[in-house]
Formats: C-alpha cells, sequence, structure tokens
C-alpha cells in the first residue's frame, strides 16, 4: 500500500501530506515572530514560501502536469531546508562563515535541483548536515534537539541517492515518507521552543528578576485569593531590611543586592510550606502564611525569619505583621502589616510588631 502511494521519484500524495504540516508549521513560527519579533521573521517568511510551493505542486500534479509538480515538490525540500538552517542559527550561535557556507549549500542546493542533478543535489544534503553536525560539538546544550533533525535529514539524502541510483520503490517510499516525517519533527522542536518561551514570558511576568521571588501584583493576587477563602489564621508580614540605604552608600550595590538576595531565599525558606514570599519593593520583602491547618505560631516563624537573618547575614530586618478578617480588604491588611513593621522601625529595629490598633 506505501509503496503503490509513495513509491515513485515523483508522490503527490507526499506533497498532500505535507501541506496541513507546512500549514501548522506556519503558524508556529508565526506565533514564535509574534512573541519575539525580527528574530523568527526569517522563520515565518521560508514558511510562507513553503506553504505555496507544496500547494502549487499539488495543483500541478491535479491538473496533471507531472514534471512541473515534481520541480516545485523538490523546490519545497529545498525551502525545508533553508528552515532547518536558520532554526540551526536560531538555537545555537554560528559566526558569520558559518551562516555563509550554510546558506551557500542551500543555494547550490537549489541550483542542482532546478538543473534536475538529483543525486548531487542529496550529496550536497548530506555534505550540509554534516557541516552542521561538526558544529553541535561545540553547542551540545542548546543543539541537542537539532541532531534528530540532521539525522533524519541524512536518512533522506542517503535513501535518495539509492533510489536514483538503482530505482528502488522501496528506497523512493521511505525517501517520500521522511519529508513529512521531517516537517513533523521540525514542527515539536518549535513546538517546546514555543512552549518554553511562553513560561519564560509567565514567570517573568510574576516574579522579581534578583531575587526570583513572587513580584508585588503577584502576591497581592494570591493574598486577595486567600483572603476570599476566609481562612481564620491568614497573616500578612512586612520585612524591611534595617539601613539598607546606608549599606548601599558604604559597601556598594551590589554587596546589596547580595544581601536582599539572601533575606530573600531567609524569608522564602521560612514561609514555604505555610505560604508565599515576594518583593514588594526596593528592600521591602513580604509573605502571607495560612497557619489554619498546622500548629505554628505566627511569632514563632517572624521571630524565626529576624533571627536567621542577623546571624547569617551583616544586615537586621524590621519585620511587621497583621492578622486578616473578613471586613478587610487586600490592600488594607498589607497596610497595617507595613504600619506594624514602621512600629519596628522606629523602636529600635531589628524586632517583630504584631498589629494593634493604636498603630493606625
Amino acid at each position: 500500500m506505501l509503496i503503490n502511494l509513495f513509491g515513485d521519484s515523483l508522490a503527490p500524495t507526499n506533497v498532500l501530506i505535507s501541506i496541513p504540516l507546512g500549514l501548522i508549521l506556519l503558524y508556529l513560527a508565526y506565533q514564535l515572530f509574534s512573541a519575539r519579533r525580527k528574530r523568527y521573521l526569517p522563520l515565518t517568511i521560508t514558511s510562507i514560501v513553503l506553504t505555496i510551493l507544496q500547494v502549487i505542486s499539488y495543483v500541478a500534479f491535479t491538473v496533471g502536469a507531472t514534471p512541473v509538480g515534481g520541480l516545485f515538490q523538490s523546490l519545497a525540500f529545498s525551502c525545508t531546508l533553508v528552515f532547518i538552517i536558520l532554526l540551526t542559527q536560531v538555537q545555537w550561535k554560528q559566526n558569520i562563515y558559518e551562516k555563509i557556507i550554510s546558506f551557500v549549500l542551500s543555494i547550490l542546493h537549489g541550483t542542482t535541483i532546478v538543473l534536475n542533478l538529483q543525486i548531487t543535489s542529496n550529496v550536497i544534503v548530506i555534505l550540509l548536515t554534516g557541516f552542521l553536525m561538526n558544529q553541535i560539538k561545540n553547542n551540545v546544550k542548546s543543539a541537542s534537539k537539532s541532531m534528530a533533525l540532521l539525522l533524519i535529514l541524512t536518512i533522506y539524502a542517503l535513501s535518495a541517492i539509492i533510489a536514483l541510483s538503482i530505482n528502488s520503490p522501496i528506497f523512493w517510499t521511505i525517501s517520500n515518507l521522511i519529508h513529512p516525517i521531517l516537517i513533523i519533527a521540525i514542527f515539536i522542536t518549535l513546538q517546546e521552543r514555543l512552549m518554553k518561551m511562553l513560561m519564560n514570558s509567565y514567570i517573568a511576568s510574576v516574579t522579581d528578576p534578583l531575587t526570583g521571588l513572587y513580584n508585588k501584583r503577584q502576591y497581592q493576587r494570591q493574598l486577595q485569593t486567600e483572603m476570599n477563602l476566609l481562612s481564620k489564621d491568614l497573616y500578612a508580614i512586612f520585612c524591611d531590611i534595617d539601613n539598607f540605604k546606608k549599606l548601599n552608600d558604604t559597601q556598594g550595590h551590589k554587596k546589596g543586592d547580595e544581601m536582599l538576595i539572601k533575606v530573600a531565599h531567609i524569608t522564602q525558606e521560612e514561609v514555604s510550606s505555610y505560604g508565599i514570599a515576594a518583593r514588594y519593593g526596593g528592600e521591602e520583602i513580604v509573605a502571607f502564611v495560612n497557619l489554619e491547618s498546622h500548629k505554628v505560631d505566627i511569632d514563632f516563624i517572624t521571630e524565626r525569619i529576624r533571627e536567621r537573618v542577623q546571624s547569617e547575614t551583616i544586615v537586621t530586618l524590621s519585620i511587621g505583621y497583621a492578622k486578616s478578617d473578613s471586613s478587610l480588604t487586600c490592600d488594607q491588611l498589607i497596610h497595617m502589616a507595613d504600619k506594624a513593621m514602621y512600629y519596628s522601625k522606629t523602636n529600635g529595629k531589628n524586632s517583630v510588631s504584631a498589629f494593634n490598633d493604636s498603630m493606625d
């Protein structure tokens, strides 16, 4: 069955299968272009050209213009080759000479296709894959996913050379089936890259780049969610590093950032079993803990944070906390914890204070 469909040098079925795959490839490339613009524009343009070539090839086969269909089928593969070259340039850094050599080989490949030098064109594919594989040894971490693509490409070229040499239907079947498989492999690679990009974008939108903690907006969002559950033992904690400006002025901002990161990590470690920590702004670290189902006291947690910061860093903390109730908004609860922190700050620093009405 497969041999009947694909066991010839000109296989319209191959083009019919490749068209929807090419459209999916175009969609993914466009999504990447939308996210990163300039970097993925060449891939998007190449996807458009690939789809057009595939459609022309299929129309030509349909109306009986088989030689034209075969030419555009081969050109579509040459376009796929260009797409893979562009993809490797996204996946790892290549110098100008490596880029030039790759594109020269792809141009030679397209030229040999137009001149109907099929065996030569496949030899060029093998040379190109070998050239790209040689680069992978210096870019193993970023280029490992491309190895599979290049291996599939090599198998395609070898099977095509054998099929052309002995006119074997079996090898034509292998060669013709590999093209859609190759597009699927590219699709998987692009999908992984798109998912990773989306995940990185999400992480960047909810975290502070310096400390790795949640940012102010995400803290407020999650605290509001907890407050909506009407938990009985929900506390907001507000921490401020004492004399932070003096530290920056005397020892430099690098030292200040180092201390801020250490304080952030200590706070996160102490509250992670009960809630979250976040960077609220500047030298302010906030947290909330839900102690409803835990046999631990809020004073124990806040004192533990203060003591660890004092013993493990060169700075101290002024800490305030406030308990939530159903009458409060998220902003009000944070404001109360901030007031308690300010009380600690103005009464000797390096201490913990619980909010009470006299602070308002």
